[in-house]
């Protein structure tokens, strides 16, 4: 009997150092998986501060125009949401002359004196949702692209100066390229095609034929906009919106 319960305290004894050495093998494992993974998480983030710092030099490496050259698959998904813009005749001003299908507009009064801003809207209006539009302005030495609100069509004229109403580019004397919003902001370039890209909060404009970024707008205005164009005063070149049928996508 003594035999049997000195067995049986030695088995117990081996049971009790088979589990602490158990259990030290999973800490010492636990202790080497913790190990590893900090030293992977150090890895990829040395990893990643190394991919950001080349992406980083090869950024400052670029020109201005690369810089704000569109990426082609955003610039297909952007021309994916392209809407047919009609002109209004009704909002347009007495002193422009549109064409029989209503895509072009050009000014017919006197070009001499300073800019003049007289306008037509679209027939379309937006709200919510995305929408892509092109309009060609060559050679023109004055017109201005964008939106407004309803107001524009009381008196057909894009102020000046416009307050929370407007959010526009516009080429002044062939030489001054601006942002008008609220404010009056200096643009790079001179596009001869404008893409316009209305999304439910941001208006971006591009030049179409190189994909390059020009401006974007950040509207809270909560009501109805609508495209509005202006072909300037400088010159009589009409201001030509293009349709779908017309347009290619860049390869």
């Amino acid at each position: 009997m003594e035999d049997r319960t000195k067995q049986n305290e030695q088995h117990g004894k081996c049971l009790e150092k088979g589990a602490e050495k158990t259990l030290i093998a999973i800490i010492i494992c636990l202790g080497i998986l913790l190990f590893a993974s900090l030293i992977c998480n150090v890895l990829v983030y040395l990893y990643f501060q190394q991919q950001k710092e080349r992406r980083k030099e090869y950024y400052e490496d670029l020109d201005e125009e690369e810089r704000r050259l569109t990426p082609k698959k955003l610039w297909k998904s952007i021309q994916e949401n392209e809407v047919d813009v009609v002109l209004h005749p009704d909002t347009a001003h007495h002193q422009l002359s549109l064409n029989d299908d209503a895509s072009q507009v050009r000014f017919i009064g006197s070009t001499q004196g300073p800019d003049r801003w007289y306008c037509v809207t679209g027939s379309n209006w937006f709200m919510k949702g995305s929408h892509y539009w092109e309009v060609e302005v060559g050679e023109k030495a004055s017109w201005a692209l964008g939106l407004a609100t309803e107001r524009i069509n009381e008196s057909r004229v894009i102020p000046e100066n416009p307050e929370n109403e407007f959010w526009i580019i516009r080429l002044r004397g062939g030489k001054k390229f601006e942002a008008v919003s609220s404010t009056v902001s200096a643009l790079h370039g001179k596009p001869k095609k404008v893409g316009i890209y209305k999304t439910t909060k941001e208006l971006s404009f591009y030049d179409a034929e190189t994909r390059t970024f020009i401006h974007t707008f950040y509207i809270k205005y909560p009501g109805v906009l609508y495209p509005v164009f202006s072909p300037g005063s400088r010159d009589k070149g009409p201001l030509i919106i293009k349709k779908k049928k017309e347009k290619s996508n860049m390869d």
